[in-house]
């Protein structure tokens, strides 16, 4: 799907969801600004269950409904929710994380997926472990949490660079 498109279906879904959230961010290809989007990914901090009640809301409207992962499986949990938006058919993924993880998540789920590769492999030159679920790296000595989407990068030796500058694989 065209950048703009998707873009105009993020953003009224982040206006949906936005009662059901602490925080809502539009992230993947769209906030890397690939010119072809395949997915609108969205990463949350849910607002105790509203973001499902939200949710329920918008799939008995015919707005969204879960869609099945890869291996056929319907996901739908607490981290990370697969959904379709019915009037367009692209994919809407929504993942949940914490205020503590907020930036590794970010980083995680703008991508692209070289760019998470080079993460996870400087800190492993280094010793440690990204916590791609966590809030930062695993070390020897203990947890470093990451304060900024920048401090992902920098913390394992990777100049930070915006999400365009990214590359535009999916």
């Amino acid at each position: 799907m065209e950048l703009e498109k998707a873009k105009a279906i993020a953003r009224d879904l982040v206006y949906k969801l936005t009662p059901g959230v602490n925080r809502i961010i539009i992230a993947g290809s769209i906030r890397r600004r690939k010119p072809e989007v395949g997915d609108i990914e969205l990463l949350v901090i849910p607002r105790a269950n509203y973001l499902d009640e939200i949710l329920d809301a918008l799939m008995m409207q015919g707005i969204v409904a879960m869609r099945l992962n890869k291996r056929g499986y319907r996901v739908y949990g607490p981290r990370n929710k697969l959904m379709v938006h019915l009037p367009s058919g692209i994919g809407v993924d929504i993942f949940s994380t914490t205020d503590e993880c907020w930036w590794v998540a970010l980083a995680i789920r703008t991508g692209p997926r070289e760019s998470n590769i080079a993460i996870a492999n400087a800190a492993l030159r280094k010793g440690w472990a990204l916590r791609a679920y966590g809030a930062g790296f695993g070390t020897p000595r203990g947890i470093i949490q990451c304060k900024s989407e920048r401090d992902v990068f920098e913390l394992v030796g990777i100049p930070y660079k915006e999400p365009w500058e990214r590359g535009n694989s999916r």
